[in-house]
């Protein structure tokens, strides 16, 4: 899945928070006290089936009730579907809606031919689809992260720096979404998960170098967004999120100066960006005009003026890199030129632009700072904590 051209990051990480909607969240009230925790990571939804193999001894269990339904040495290929009245294992059938699946003594748990670590849930939701949802320890979780967010051979105090983040960043998820039926999702929305089979030697260094150390401002446990480039200025969290706190209020970098893919072109047809703009919400009938709006001090666009048969409708920076892709509109900071065909769209920097500068992460550690320093310098008067 890795596209080596360039590093995982620029195809993930930088499009995943603001992708995300459950994202726009208030600054969580959570103290931190230093409690390992467990983690809900969505790995597949809205599924048809799935494909099952375990390897080694397991026990299946009623989600509820804990109730034993299966057990055994090992499981070869079967698939789940969801039926009318339950669930359908191969060619047995439980009348539940919900099955966990627990690996004994090690063994592993393979979905859709995915390695996993933990504990299994696959849900039959309302829809009569199939959510899977893996349960972990969150410092094994991370094992399966770093590798997708930034390349492995990076500088080790540049992976430190990273586990820290993401540690902080989940521990943040898991106590903004009790309510839901996990914390987050194992795809470009939110931190990539790959499993096992993502997990790296130096990596997994990283993350046990950091163990327990998270991120906090006046005790709590922050928000600790990421981006991939932020190209001079990191962004302000209250211009996206709607956060209003002193370590993401957004600062000055030069450390990711001659990163590659710093600037970028897409090019949109009209009617291309009204069937975008539809998708995500947004009527504008013959859309003909689009024209940059104000900006803040990062440069980044606060608002895009776009117009249509209509009139003129003025759209949240933010939305409209949504609206458009963000992988297609890499940030909030660009220009516009219209052409008789579409408009282009010429900018720098990758990602929403909140937090950390993961290339500048990057051009810090080869400067020889630690993590600690890289940290500070991108979370201003956060403080690093360790459980007890």
């Amino acid at each position: 899945m890795i596209c080596r051209k360039y590093p995982p990051t620029a195809r993930r990480l930088v499009a995943a928070f603001l992708a995300s909607i459950l994202f726009l969240m208030p600054f969580s009230e959570y103290c931190y006290s230093g409690a390992r925790a467990n983690i809900r990571v969505c790995v597949a939804r809205d599924k048809d089936r799935v494909l099952l193999r375990i390897k080694g001894p397991y026990e299946i269990q009623d989600i509820n009730s804990a109730l034993t339904l299966d057990k055994g040495r090992s499981l070869r290929n079967a698939y789940i579907v969801p039926t009318n009245s339950g669930l359908k294992l191969g060619v047995k059938e439980f009348k539940i809606y919900g099955i966990k699946i627990i690996p004994k003594r090690d063994a592993t748990i393979f979905i859709d031919k995915r390695r996993f670590r933990g504990i299994v849930y696959i849900i039959r939701t309302e829809k009569l689809k199939l959510l899977v949802v893996n349960h972990l320890d969150i410092e094994k979780y991370l094992y399966g992260v770093l590798y997708h967010e930034v390349p492995y051979r990076w500088p080790m105090e540049a992976l430190k720096a990273q586990a820290i983040a993401a540690r902080t960043f989940a521990l943040y998820r898991i106590e903004n979404m009790r309510d839901r039926d996990y914390d987050v999702t194992s795809d470009i929305y939110a931190q990539v998960y790959g499993g096992r089979l993502s997990e790296r030697r130096r990596t997994r260094k990283a993350v046990d170098l950091t163990r327990d150390k998270v991120l906090t401002y006046k005790g709590r446990i922050i928000p600790a967004y990421y981006h991939s480039m932020c190209a001079g200025h990191t962004e302000n969290a209250k211009n996206v999120f709607n956060i209003d706190l002193p370590p993401l209020s957004g600062r000055a970098c030069r450390y990711c100066r001659g990163a590659p893919h710093m600037s970028w072109k897409a090019r949109l047809s009209y009617r291309d960006i009204e069937k975008r703009l539809k998708k995500y919400g947004i009527e504008v009938k013959r859309l003909n005009y689009i024209v940059a709006g104000r900006r803040d001090k990062s440069g980044r666009l606060k608002s895009v003026k776009v117009r249509g048969s209509k009139g003129i409708k003025e759209i949240e920076g933010y939305k409209f890199r949504l609206a458009m892709g963000p992988n297609v509109i890499k940030s909030t900071n660009f220009t516009v030129r219209i052409t008789p065909k579409g408009i282009i769209f010429r900018g720098k920097g990758w990602g929403h632009g909140v937090g950390m500068c993961q290339w500048g992460v990057f051009g810090m550690a080869k400067r020889r700072f630690n993590y600690k320093e890289i940290l500070k310098f991108y979370y201003p008067g956060a403080k690093i904590k360790t459980g007890n």
